[in-house]
């Protein structure tokens, strides 16, 4: 529990110390913000705020307890019509809403169950692009079938296009069990 505490205090701390510094509102802290000269350029954005659509946030959570219940069918809600990702081992997709619900349904077919504590969710807009994204963080305990059980924190990206969700980057570590 430890361990993960040094992950997590750390995660929130920063992600509180980048909304917080990237609202807008107060004239002083736009005039502090433009005064600071960032050692490193920002390739996409470094423009944004608290998104203000839950419904955004809703839809990625769905999509997360739908994979917990195994009913991955649900995606075609949220869904737009060709998804992407990006995971931490390397592997990309880019695929048809309907090919690719079925590509991830293989993968959860080889599991017996699989749990989902959802640790922080966060909906962000990069006003500079006017994009939605939808931030994760969770772990998960998958259980396969041949008794095998893993552990991951994984941190999440969901971006949201048309109202629905067309990308998603994974980033994942591993939990080890306690040494005793």
């Amino acid at each position: 529990m430890k361990k993960f505490l040094y992950l997590f205090v750390p995660v929130i701390a920063g992600v509180l110390m980048f909304v917080s510094c990237n609202k807008s509102g107060s004239t002083a802290s736009a005039t502090k913000k433009d005064s600071v000269a960032m050692p490193m350029k920002v390739s996409y954005s470094s423009s944004f705020t608290i998104s203000d659509s839950a419904r955004y946030v809703q839809e990625v959570l769905q999509s997360y307890k739908d994979w917990e219940d195994n009913k991955l069918d649900n995606g075609k809600t949220y869904f737009a019509d060709t998804i992407s990702w990006d995971f931490s081992d390397g592997s990309k997709g880019k695929m048809k809403a309907d090919s690719a619900i079925k590509h991830f349904q293989k993968d959860r077919d080889s599991l017996s169950s699989s749990k989902i504590d959802m640790i922080s969710v966060v909906g962000l807009h990069s006003t500079d692009k006017n994009e939605d994204w939808v931030s994760v963080w969770y772990k998960q305990t998958d259980t396969y079938k041949t008794g095998k059980v893993d552990s991951n924190v994984f941190n999440d990206v969901n971006h949201i296009k048309g109202g629905k969700i067309d990308y998603w980057t994974s980033l994942r570590q591993a939990l080890k069990p306690a040494k005793k």
